[in-house]
């Protein structure tokens, strides 16, 4: 994973149209940033700066060898998770960028929750009885809840190297889906 610990960096990558952007390229793989505008409703000059400063901080890469003349061109997101820690911006500035980028993160994850709540008809039974939303209580120690953040990077990992074999299969399963997957570990008081 690679852990961001630059708040400009940072800053780059919380902007909500770039988080969208990103995640479009790892969902749909290679694509134009032409085919990105219209995805997300947005003017192209503006997607093209959008995906220079996601390349500029490494989230994003050109794909020259994609493109059919020189007006075209194709980007691809740069392989692996991102992730930050509030303790690695210890300066106020870098701490309200902290807050704010995950602020954003959050709003982004519970909006992906309602959007699929609002059009979970349209997934047929099998996938309905699979999508799933679970809390958990647990008394841990700082340490403890390390290991087990730890443990389940280990299972994301694996899955989506899994996922990520069976789709590029010669012949994929016609029902692989993208699975959003998200989960937030902290201490809470009573």
């Amino acid at each position: 994973m690679r852990r961001i610990t630059d708040p400009q960096v940072l800053k780059g990558l919380a902007q909500p149209i770039r988080q969208k952007l990103y995640r479009l390229l790892v969902q749909l793989g290679p694509s134009t940033g032409a085919t990105l505008s219209k995805r997300l409703g947005t003017d192209p000059g503006q997607t093209s700066y959008h995906l220079r400063e996601l390349a500029r901080h490494g989230f994003v890469e050109d794909v020259p060898e994609l493109a059919r003349d020189r007006r075209e061109r194709w980007w691809r997101a740069v392989p692996g998770s991102t992730g930050w820690a509030h303790v690695d911006f210890p300066t106020p500035e870098g701490q309200a960028v902290a807050a704010a980028a995950k602020a954003q993160v959050v709003i982004d994850e519970f909006e992906r929750v309602r959007a699929y709540e609002r059009g979970r008809d349209t997934w047929s039974p099998q996938w309905q009885a699979a999508a799933t939303s679970s809390d958990s209580f647990l008394r841990l120690t700082p340490d403890e809840l390390g290991e087990l953040t730890a443990e389940l990077h280990e299972v994301l990992v694996r899955w989506a190297g899994r996922g990520r074999e069976r789709a590029a299969a010669p012949d994929p399963d016609p029902d692989r889906e993208h699975v959003f997957l998200f989960f937030h570990a902290f201490p809470e008081r009573p």
